[in-house]
């Protein structure tokens, strides 16, 4: 144990959210420690659907190519007419089908097992040289001001040895009945539902692959259901549980650590992620000495309403598919699934740290209240707050030349960087933000030019990482800019709006309340 070089960071539980914040932490140079209490890994198909701003969180973080080629699209639900269970009675869609469109090339669910999920995320991790350790649990934990001291036991067969780590920061993603959350003392109000889930992975012969499959019915009761032999099974009540606020000094929670609900409308391991990826780059920065403290704070800011949503909407969306079964209803109408579970809407609006020169609000606590967290009204087009839209078809300009290259914004954005996208034509303009971005910490700032698309062809720009024109206006329309002003929308590390504004004292005003002095 020492304390004259503590452990940056020590994060205890390595479930998608402890790998995904860990995976962050080191895209951003900073030594992590993950452990996990069990001595194997994770088995089994849980948490298996993958949403559609999941899909841009895995982008952001690099492991997208890794989840596509693995993963498979939700599929339709087919039901059986009992007794018998073999013909077919009727087959739906859980959501409407949607074509991608330019800001959104993730429309749809994919469907990944939980294990290989993680397996995919250590894999990552490991090529930062950085492995979870297995058959680690936390005992206890004490802080103070500049560190915690977190007493382990590591388990290996019938042997045991205690060690006391210390670190500066430790982040709990030790789901619902881990130790971090209870040593903080943090409460977890909440209820329990009436019902229980069985989980079970089963091998059944001779299915189609085309769909999912369901048989049985609330009032049968499960006999209908029942499958021997099985490869895993779990049996649970659904809580909806979270906790008053993220964060108690210098120890985080994250994930079903912080929140549980009903896994009705595949939002658990989703939540978690975007946890992990709204904490990992400020804690990051702060680590690194170059960001205050408070910085911190708007982790529980900016979280706590969004969960709070969630958890009110899966509990609705898990009451009425309960009720609507129970009723006979029509199954279209008992498992038909809202398009907010795709979370595409999810924002921050409110957030004190986002910057909106174009709606300009006074945030008050009646405001925050009223705010939808989870579906952004987009009929005020793009807020500071809101999802990052992607913009295809950009023509890299090389040399003053346009080249036949193109790229788009989801291949330029990443969990590393504050992306500072400039629209305009105006030299002058250009070069005043570009200037005042030099002013900030080095290496932390992606620069990227947007030229309207009926621009010269012959641009020279000194100073910017990328310059490109908007060749099918996807990027202007997009982000609202028009081709005759100067618009600059700054994209933080998680894939948010962090600020839309016009010039160069926009852009200051917002790297205030993020980078120290």
């Amino acid at each position: 144990m020492s304390f004259s070089h503590p452990l940056p960071v020590l994060i205890v539980g390595a479930g998608p959210s402890g790998l995904a914040l860990a995976l962050s932490l080191v895209q951003h140079g900073v030594q992590v420690r993950i452990i996990d209490r069990d001595q194997q890994f994770h088995i089994g198909q849980r948490g298996a659907g993958i949403q559609p701003r999941t899909l841009e969180a895995w982008n952001l973080l690099g492991v997208l190519p890794d989840i596509l080629s693995k993963s498979m699209g939700l599929l339709p639900m087919r039901f059986y007419k009992l007794p018998g269970g073999v013909e077919p009675a009727k087959t739906i869609d859980l959501i409407t089908p949607e074509d991608p469109t330019p800001d959104t090339p993730y429309i749809h669910a994919q469907l990944l097992g939980q294990a290989k999920t993680e397996q995919i995320l250590r894999e990552h991790l490991a090529k930062y040289g950085c492995h979870v350790e297995r058959g680690t649990e936390l005992l206890s934990l004490e802080q103070n001001g500049s560190h915690v001291v977190a007493h382990l036991v590591k388990r290996s067969g019938d042997e045991e040895a205690n060690e006391s780590v210390v670190s500066r920061w430790l982040v709990g993603t030790d789901g619902a009945r881990g130790t971090v959350r209870k040593q903080l003392g943090l409460t977890f109000l909440g209820e329990s539902l009436s019902g229980k889930f069985v989980f079970g992975e089963i091998v059944v012969k001779n299915l189609s692959r085309d769909c999912s499959h369901n048989w049985g019915s609330f009032e049968s009761g499960m006999w209908d259901i029942l499958h021997d032999p099985y490869q895993a099974y779990s049996l649970s009540t659904p809580n909806v549980r979270m906790v008053n606020k993220f964060s108690e000094g210098r120890v985080f929670v994250a994930g079903d650590a912080a929140h549980v609900h009903s896994p009705v409308g595949g939002q658990g391991m989703n939540s978690s992620v975007q946890d992990s990826l709204n904490l990992g780059w400020k804690l990051a920065l702060v680590e690194r000495g170059l960001a205050p403290e408070s910085l911190l704070d708007t982790y529980t800011e900016e979280r706590l309403p969004v969960i709070a949503h969630m958890l009110k909407q899966t509990t609705n969306l898990f009451k009425t598919t309960r009720n609507a079964m129970a009723n006979g209803e029509d199954a279209s109408k008992a498992w038909a699934r809202p398009r907010d579970l795709k979370m595409l809407g999810v924002n921050y609006r409110w957030s004190s740290i986002v910057l909106d020169e174009r709606h300009p609000r006074e945030a008050s606590e009646k405001d925050m209240q009223l705010l939808d967290a989870y579906g952004a009204d987009t009929s005020g087009g793009l807020h500071a707050g809101d999802r990052a839209p992607d913009a295809p078809g950009l023509a890299v300009v090389e040399e003053g030349n346009v080249s036949t290259e193109t790229t788009s914004l989801f291949r330029i954005f990443d969990s590393a960087h504050h992306t500072v996208l400039i629209f305009s034509s105006d030299g002058s303009q250009i070069a005043a933000v570009l200037k005042a971005t030099k002013k900030l910490p080095p290496r932390l700032i992606r620069t990227v030019v947007i030229y309207p698309r009926d621009s010269s062809p012959s641009l020279a720009v000194s100073g910017a990482d990328v310059v490109c024109v908007d060749r099918d206006g996807y990027g202007h329309s997009g982000y609202g800019a028009s081709p005759d002003g100067t618009t600059v929308s700054i994209v933080r590390p998680d894939g948010i709006v962090g600020a839309l504004v016009s010039g160069e004292a926009g852009l200051e005003a917002y790297f205030r309340n993020v980078f120290l002095g």
